[in-house]
């Protein structure tokens, strides 16, 4: 069930009905919540209902043990299991097969037949968000900073909340647990800035991240040989933005969704082209998913109060797990480089400006932060072979045609241009500029507003594409 499908906007209207008139029913309320959740997520594949639920299931029970344990080592084994089950789900369905494939051949290369059985299953939608969900419930019960939930009903209701349940924001336990625990309010500025959200998201994925896709990027990256070395480059900033689109449009739809039942969604997105290093990119994309290795694994180990190689490697590390993070074992290898680019470029330019003295609070006359951003630009965007590529001889085929000495622009649409100029030059406004339109939306009469979401949707569904494109994070 796409979010950009009329299918998900009848079953949020219904599922919105619903918890509002049991709005006073706690119980009622988020077992009708737990229901829709659950209804939503078997629409891809029923049968994976078990392994959120197991998850949720364990994760419920552990905790409950560790708050009551009082010795160390117990409370350390307890944490251990919950990290055992969950990690060990997650390893299994996204990289099992690659490590099986890559031993199996180094058994051969040795003249020992070690086959392993592959796993015959499709990687199942959200592994990768609700399993960090999860995780975060024992770990801060285990850190004592959170209490656990007496209601299964109300802890299942966060783990697997509809909105953001396929591709996050990732949402803490400390976040929205203590949101469900009370009874729902809803005013007027709520239901303003959630439609303003879902409009905004919806304008990013059909209006600009499908028509990317399918006018130009897709084309590209199946066949790079048809096109000249321009066009390729064009493909490149066009799937950078498609990319942004795409996630963030999903994130203002999760969240405005969110809205409309009372509940606040963390943001995951803030201008990230704005950036001038990778550490401030990832610290603008994918929020969420960057402070959670930042606090439950980076500073764990030690962040940078350790001593300067420690330092470096802990970096590193959290780095190149956020890469492997995005992929699984059917494209692995690329992911695998690309985890390593992005650890190396983040770990380098610690090490420079450390060198170089300068202070994380300095601030640089404009024309050095725009040159800033402009090489940072173009790295996110070429490293982003590897992201977009499906082998490495895919980003191989696409790599030596930025390099075919071939100057043509002749497959590049006006649409495509237009897009592009538009899309970056929005990104590259003021934050202040985007608040005064959802201010303005916000205080428009509802009447209005609602005339101009028709207006909206029947513009989107002029552009559509004649098929739904899935949501790229979806695979993660």
């Amino acid at each position: 069930m796409l979010f950009h499908s009329l299918d998900y906007f009848y079953f949020l209207a219904l599922a919105l009905v619903g918890f509002w008139v049991l709005g006073r029913h706690r119980g009622l309320r988020l077992g009708l919540l737990l229901a829709a959740s659950c209804l939503f997520y078997m629409a891809w594949r029923p049968e994976y209902i078990a392994l959120i639920g197991g998850s949720t299931v364990l994760d419920f029970w552990i905790g409950r043990r560790i708050h009551r344990t009082e010795a160390q080592r117990a409370r350390k084994a307890w944490l251990g299991l919950s990290l055992a089950g969950n990690l060990g789900l997650l390893f299994t369905f996204k990289y099992y097969n690659w490590f099986a494939l890559e031993l199996s051949e180094g058994l051969q290369a040795w003249g020992i037949d070690g086959s392993l059985p592959l796993l015959e299953a499709a990687l199942p939608v959200g592994i990768s968000f609700y399993t960090f969900q999860t995780l975060s419930y024992t770990i801060d019960i285990y850190r004592r900073r959170l209490e656990p939930t007496d209601s299964f009903i109300e802890f299942a209701s966060f783990v697997t909340f509809f909105p953001q349940l396929v591709a996050g924001p990732i949402v803490r336990a400390t976040e929205l647990l203590p949101q469900l625990e009370r009874e729902p309010r809803l005013d007027q500025n709520q239901v303003g800035r959630g439609l303003f959200l879902i409009a905004t998201g919806l304008i990013k994925k059909v209006a600009i991240a499908d028509l990317l896709a399918t006018s130009l990027v897709d084309r590209v990256f199946e066949q790079p040989e048809l096109f000249t070395a321009t066009e390729v480059v064009v493909a490149l900033y066009a799937f950078t933005m498609q990319l942004y689109c795409d996630f963030s449009g999903y994130t203002d739809v999760a969240r405005g969704s969110a809205l409309l039942f009372g509940l606040e969604l963390p943001e995951n997105f803030d201008r990230p082209y704005q950036a001038t290093s990778p550490a401030e990119f990832w610290r603008r994309w994918h929020m969420t998913l960057s402070r959670w290795l930042r606090d439950y694994l980076y500073f764990p180990l030690g962040g940078s109060r350790v001593g300067p190689v420690r330092a470096y490697a802990n970096l590193f590390l959290t780095m190149f797990l956020v890469g492997i993070w995005h992929g699984w074992w059917a494209n692995f290898e690329v992911f695998f480089w690309y985890a390593l680019l992005q650890a190396g470029a983040m770990t380098l330019h610690r090490f420079v400006s450390r060198r170089m003295g300068r202070r994380r609070d300095a601030v640089d006359p404009w024309p050095l932060r725009a040159t800033k951003v402009f090489a940072n630009l173009q790295f996110v965007v070429f490293s982003r072979i590897l992201f977009r590529a499906t082998s490495m001889e895919n980003a191989g085929a696409v790599t030596d045609r930025l390099f075919s000495q071939t100057v043509s622009t002749a497959q590049v649409s006006l649409t495509v241009w237009l897009l592009l100029v538009a899309s970056f030059a929005a990104h590259y406004l003021p934050r202040r500029v985007f608040l005064t339109f959802e201010q303005t939306f916000v205080r428009t009469p509802a009447a209005l507003q609602g005339v101009i979401l028709v207006v909206i949707g029947a513009l989107l569904s002029l552009v559509a594409t004649a098929e739904a494109v899935p949501f790229i994070y979806f695979q993660f």
